[in-house]
């Protein structure tokens, strides 16, 4: 090759490779950004972190331009980054289908972050936002369109690795997490735009320093200290507290139950509710097991349905179970079972079993409240199910998707929240009002906040929430740390207790104001007995969240979409020039 060849080829690879390099500081820039905020969330579980980890991201909304052939392709790597880190426990359940579930979901979840960037330059270059309000405001609205698509994922938002910390979390009462975390990152942009000023001016960014501190302290604290009296302090301190027994099984899930592991998960759990009920000091009020683990299904008779003779037994036998089981505990119990409403077969559906070829059912994933007489206090169907966990998205138009996982029918929604009443066993007169809800609906702000907004609006305000899970599936992992993380936001969103029994963990029970009071070991059979103390109604007063529910997101997705609009159209004007 000659030399002016070779001078011509140099020429040419000249732009290409300053474009591959100035990528690579977008995605240095990037997995600073994802590392940092990653080891903010359990197991690590430095939470200080997380209120700076982003200002690697927002950093980059403050440049003139980003650099490279694909700046947005090396920030989402970096979001797909960051989520597999954080969400890794989610192949834990050992089925083929989790590992390319965990690798759809952080491919998802990696978009967010390449689209917060790109809003943002939006509203700082296009619409001269400041970028410390541009930021928290696009990143706020996209965590609500988070907690929506694709039937919504809120774990390991910023504001669930605050949970150890509940004076910061007081803010979720006016705005739900999405509060917290709209402080979160706006003192994240502070640190950028100190950290920008400081590269050109470093007196300037001196005197700007103390607005890291003040401004985000301010809108945190204040806001927390004056409600304080609602969640903190123990209000009506006369008032006798309700005691729980929460139990804890060690057993592993399993896709394929047997009968005689049936049998097995029924005796540990009885056994153990006759522990709470040794140890207990007082009469316990209520005894909870978690999700699917009374494994004797609760069938019930549909709306005028009347069942063939052959099948009336069925009705009466778990109903009768539970009864004697009460009466040897002398304790209410709610307990997380299946549960499956007959009906007459409807139209063009196939039947359930050959030799029942005019009958079929509806299959719930439940709880059942009886009471100390042996009687059905009522049941609460689960609201919000889980893709390919209880249900199968499209089966109907693809049958195919049978094979690719272990479900093999299908759960369908409950119609609306329950709130379940029963009287303390130290004073008859004292009504409590239970709200159970199921697994990972207490992981999306809106399913609990607006269980408890119709239950208020119906005059039956819940006293306690009860979160029945299954956690097994995840061996001990981060997933746990997490799932306690959402209640303890829920708890502080509507200002009412919240108890949690999870089988292998983690149990717990956790203070209208976010306080963890004790919690269970995790991979343990155990009992957690709580006592919960439950304030006068006149005392818990509804929250502004409760009320008025997602009013700060949704004004900051609506300007998400300003934003999206405004920089597709200089886009396309840029095109056409």
């Amino acid at each position: 090759m000659s030399r002016r060849r070779q001078a011509a080829e140099s020429v040419k690879s000249k732009p290409s490779e300053a474009a591959e390099a100035s990528s690579r500081e977008v995605l240095r820039w990037g997995l600073v950004g994802a590392v940092v905020t990653y080891l903010a969330h359990p197991p690590v579980g430095w939470s200080l972190l997380a209120w700076i980890g982003p200002a690697a991201w927002i950093a980059m909304v403050s440049w003139p331009q980003l650099p490279g052939r694909r700046p947005y392709r090396a920030l989402w790597v970096a979001g797909l980054v960051y989520w597999l880190l954080t969400i890794a426990w989610l192949r834990l359940p050992f089925q083929p289908m989790t590992w390319a579930s965990l690798a759809f979901v952080a491919s998802y979840l990696g978009l967010y972050l390449p689209v917060f960037v790109g809003l943002s330059r939006v509203a700082v270059h296009r619409l001269r936002w400041p970028v410390w309000i541009a930021a928290p405001v696009v990143w706020t609205g996209l965590e609500l369109a988070r907690a929506h698509l694709l039937t919504g994922f809120l774990m390991g938002s910023l504001a669930d690795s605050q949970y150890r910390w509940p004076l910061v979390l007081g803010l979720a009462e006016y705005g739900g997490e999405y509060a917290v975390t709209f402080v979160m990152v706006l003192t994240a942009a502070l640190v950028a735009t100190t950290v920008n000023i400081w590269r050109v001016d470093r007196r300037r960014a001196a005197r700007r320093a103390p607005l890291i501190l003040l401004g985000p302290a301010a809108a945190v604290f204040i806001p927390a200290a004056a409600s304080i009296p609602l969640g903190m302090i123990q209000i009506d301190k006369g008032e006798r507290p309700a005691r729980i027994a929460l139990i804890q099984s060690d057993m592993l899930s399993d896709w394929k139950g047997t009968a005689e592991r049936d049998e097995e998960v029924m005796v540990q759990q009885a056994d153990l509710s006759r522990r709470a009920v040794r140890e207990s000091a007082e009469p316990l009020d209520l005894i909870v097991w978690p999700e699917t683990m009374f494994r004797m299904p609760l069938h019930q008779r549909g709306e005028g349905y009347e069942p063939p003779r052959r099948l009336s037994g069925i009705f009466q036998s778990t109903p009768n179970y539970l009864a004697a089981l009460v009466d040897e505990l002398q304790t209410p119990v709610l307990v997380g079972v299946d549960r499956r409403v007959w009906r007459d077969l409807k139209p063009n559906e196939p039947p359930l079993y050959a030799e029942l070829p005019e009958v079929g059912f509806d299959a719930f994933n439940s709880c059942v409240m009886v009471d100390r007489a042996g009687e059905v206090v009522g049941t609460y169907d689960k609201m919000h199910l889980l893709p390919f966990g209880e249900y199968v998205p499209l089966v109907d138009w693809m049958p195919l998707l049978r094979r690719v996982t272990p479900i093999t029918g299908g759960a369908i929604p409950g119609a609306g929240p329950a709130s379940l009443a029963l009287p303390l066993a130290s004073d008859a007169e004292r009504i409590v009002r239970y709200a159970p809800n199921i697994c990972y609906e207490t992981a999306l702000p809106h399913v609990i906040r607006s269980q408890v907004a119709e239950l208020t609006a119906r005059g039956e305000a819940p006293d306690v929430l009860v979160n029945l899970t299954n956690d097994a599936w995840y061996w001990g992992s981060a997933e746990l740390d997490m799932h306690l993380a959402a209640g303890v936001l829920r708890a502080v969103e509507t200002r009412t207790p919240l108890v949690i029994a999870a089988n292998r963990g983690l149990s717990a029970s956790i203070s209208a104001g976010g306080l963890v009071r004790a919690a269970t070991p995790r991979d343990q059979a155990d009992v957690l007995i709580a006592e919960v103390r439950i304030p006068a109604a006149k005392s818990r007063p509804t929250t502004f969240y409760v009320r008025f529910g997602d009013w700060l997101p949704t004004l900051c997705l609506l300007c998400c979409t300003v934003f999206a609009a405004v920089g597709w159209r200089a886009r396309r004007a840029a095109k056409a020039a």
